[in-house]
């Protein structure tokens, strides 16, 4: 049963009126359609969300929790409006997602929803800082962050820590600065240095106190803090979820049937169409042939995505919503094909996917060959 905004009462039609002046006041505005535990979501769409999704959205909230020692108060739902189409009219220009404060309410994409679920655990007073904000929010999304040695003309941290809300510049660079800074910070000193910056953040604390709090929680002044990440600072860190998604590691098939009332399964697809998928994680120490072979009906696919690759081409891929750039061709094989494909060593995510939502039973076979390939030389950057 679909639920509209009128039964929140009093202060459901408030914000009603909030949303509908953010949005230009002629957008309409999504019934909710989902409730979980946590959770009312309000999709611009009729098709299935997935119940995979739906856990995932419950298991991510209280992996955050868990990380900040914040927790969302008993009784109390995030409400998720997931918007598809023009999102402009909803949030801010080129964002992909906004959170209004002291509401736990949400808008964004089945891409940004990560990361807009740690500002709702957050729940500032006030987002008087957002290099620091956006910073934590991208970190514990679960998203790894990279730094490409060649921009050298990136701003520093201490740059935009001193930053009004009014003059921050959003902008992918920005968050790619505050992303990679944080998970430098959560790597050198520990999810309790992080925890300890997050709680003076919320208070609207300015620079100079949050400049004074990393060096309580770190024993290191901010400058010295910051001549150390320019210096020692990897260019990659692992996102904190990338390691939830199951590995290959067995040479027997693979049951990997798409089901939308299974846990295991999402929809709707990573471009927010309709259709359902689930992932799964392959590593490989050395480059190597490897024999696959997708035993399902003829609209289901699989694509063996080359993280380093995406990486390389700037896209630091959500191993929850993965959605590769584009740029780069990925070996793809249909329902009934086999093929030898050649991989790089790394990270490689294979994405079992369909374009609807009708049950498949789908099973994989992922055989790496006995003997490596010897170097990459002969595989495309």
């Amino acid at each position: 049963m679909r639920r509209g905004l009128s039964r929140f009462g009093a202060a459901g039609l408030g914000l009603a009126a909030s949303l509908g002046l953010a949005a230009g006041g002629c957008t309409e505005i999504p019934d909710i359609a989902y409730e979980t535990e946590h959770f009312e979501i309000a999709p611009d769409f009729d098709y299935p969300i997935c119940a995979g999704t739906l856990a995932y959205f419950e298991a991510h909230l209280s992996s955050v929790e868990s990380s900040l020692s914040r927790t969302v108060p008993f009784g109390e739902r995030i409400r998720f409006y997931w918007i598809t189409k023009n999102l402009d009219s909803w949030c801010s220009e080129r964002a992909l997602g906004c959170y209004y404060p002291g509401t736990r309410v949400i808008i964004g994409t089945g891409e940004s929803v990560s990361h807009e679920i740690v500002h709702a655990v957050l729940n500032a007073e006030a987002q008087t800082n957002y290099f620091l904000e956006e910073g934590i929010a991208e970190l514990y999304s679960g998203v790894g962050a990279y730094r490409r040695a060649s921009l050298d003309s990136r701003p520093d941290p201490s740059e935009l820590l001193w930053l009004s809300p009014t003059d921050y510049r959003f902008g992918e660079l920005d968050y790619a600065v505050a992303a990679h800074f944080m998970a430098y910070i959560e790597h050198e000193f520990g999810d309790g240095s992080t925890r300890g910056i997050a709680d003076v953040i919320v208070t609207a604390a300015g620079p100079p106190e949050l400049e004074a709090s990393f060096e309580r929680f770190t024993g290191i002044s901010f400058a010295q803090l910051e001549r150390n990440y320019d210096h020692f600072a990897r260019n990659h860190y692992q996102g904190l979820h990338d390691q939830d998604i199951t590995p290959i590691e067995t040479k027997r098939w693979i049951d990997v049937s798409l089901r939308c009332d299974q846990d295991d399964t999402f929809g709707p697809l990573t471009d927010g169409s309709p259709g359902m998928y689930r992932s799964l994680r392959l590593e490989l120490d050395d480059p190597q042939t490897v024999d696959v072979e997708l035993r399902a009906p003829e609209r289901v696919s699989v694509e063996i995505v080359d993280v380093r690759r995406e990486r390389g081409s700037g896209v630091v891929l959500d191993f929850r919503h993965p959605k590769p750039s584009g740029v780069n061709e990925h070996p793809v094989l249909r329902g009934g094909e086999s093929s030898a494909v050649h991989l790089r060593a790394g990270t490689h995510l294979l994405i079992i996917s369909q374009p609807d939502y009708d049950y498949s039973d789908a099973f994989l076979h992922v055989v790496p060959r006995q003997f490596p390939r010897s170097n990459d030389d002969q595989l495309p950057p």
